[in-house]
């Protein structure tokens, strides 16, 4: 059996929105690369105690609160971790390498320029993305859309266009996400998600993929079962919606997953799993406790 390490780490964002990354000593796991900074809770210990000690000791950061972003399951050839992720809320002092270690701040955009852990590859893709995937019911006019759109939030609400990727109404909704600055996806067709500079191309199980490989935005892929999830990553996906969690009027003869199947097929999967069906913007706690970066839905999100 692989020996088993529990991890908390770090989002830290300056007033500039640049992320605090530090590179790891050549000599440990992972040498060389880069990573989120934290280290191992020790047992017993409640996360955010343990992560304000490691912050301390290899950072000198004092008075930190923070609160959780996300948990990743992850298995390397020699070893099992699983890395609790909090955002850091408050802290006093500037973040400096107490260690030796080379520590900077960095642009969002700029982190595809570095070499993390596959562990933390999910991590530095949910930095990109909503809270929330709303997708709108369906029967809605495009001018119900429209308003529905003015209502989101940009900073933790998401759009999915399900219904209306091959729609003729779908350049006026995707420029009016443009205009309010809402991350929207389009269903299936790389060529449109393209052609309306959508954040997002969302793939059902029957797409087969088709484009994806070239596709320069957010990949995603809907999954409801163990081989789709394998097919997704096989696409090059970076997210998915896995549903439903629960029973849902809009599929009566889907069988729910529940919470604990949802965490077991999301357990050390490379994918930021957002999880639909049944759920409410009021279960992201939960969500959170079982692999889930966010929360997607139609009625109780719209």
């Amino acid at each position: 059996m692989l020996p088993e390490i529990v991890v908390v780490a770090a989002i830290i964002r300056d007033r500039d929105n640049r992320l605090c990354l530090s590179r790891r000593p050549e000599h440990k796991h992972q040498g060389g690369l880069w990573e989120f900074p934290g280290g191992k809770v020790e047992e017993g210990e409640p996360l955010e105690r343990a992560l304000a000690r490691e912050l301390d000791e290899e950072l000198g950061m004092k008075a930190v609160r923070s609160q959780p972003f996300m948990t990743v399951r992850h298995r390397y050839p020699d070893l099992r971790v699983t890395l609790h992720f909090r955002e850091v809320t408050a802290y006093t002092g500037e973040p400096h390498g107490r260690e030796g270690q080379p520590v900077e701040w960095v642009p969002l955009q700029d982190l595809s320029s570095r070499q993390f852990p596959a562990a933390n590859q999910p991590v530095v893709t949910a930095l990109k993305l909503p809270r929330q995937l709303v997708i709108p019911p369906e029967g809605l006019h495009y001018q119900d859309v429209l308003a529905g759109i003015d209502r989101l939030d940009p900073d933790s609400q998401g759009l999915y266009l399900r219904q209306w990727s091959q729609s003729d109404a779908l350049p006026e909704l995707a420029a009016r996400c443009r205009q309010r600055g809402v991350r929207f996806w389009i269903r299936d067709d790389a060529h449109l998600a393209t052609r309306e500079h959508a954040f997002g191309l969302h793939l059902t199980a029957k797409s087969c993929g088709s484009g994806a490989q070239n596709y320069p935005g957010i990949l995603s892929a809907s999954c409801h079962n163990e081989q789709e999830i394998t097919q997704a990553v096989e696409w090059g996906a970076q997210m998915a919606t896995l549903s439903p969690v629960h029973a849902t009027p809009t599929h009566p003869d889907a069988q729910p997953l529940g919470w604990d199947r949802f965490r077991a097929l999301a357990e050390g999967k490379p994918l930021v799993f957002y999880a639909l069906g049944g759920v409410t913007p009021d279960d992201l706690d939960t969500a959170l406790h079982h692999g889930a970066f966010g929360t997607a839905g139609i009625r109780a999100f719209w």
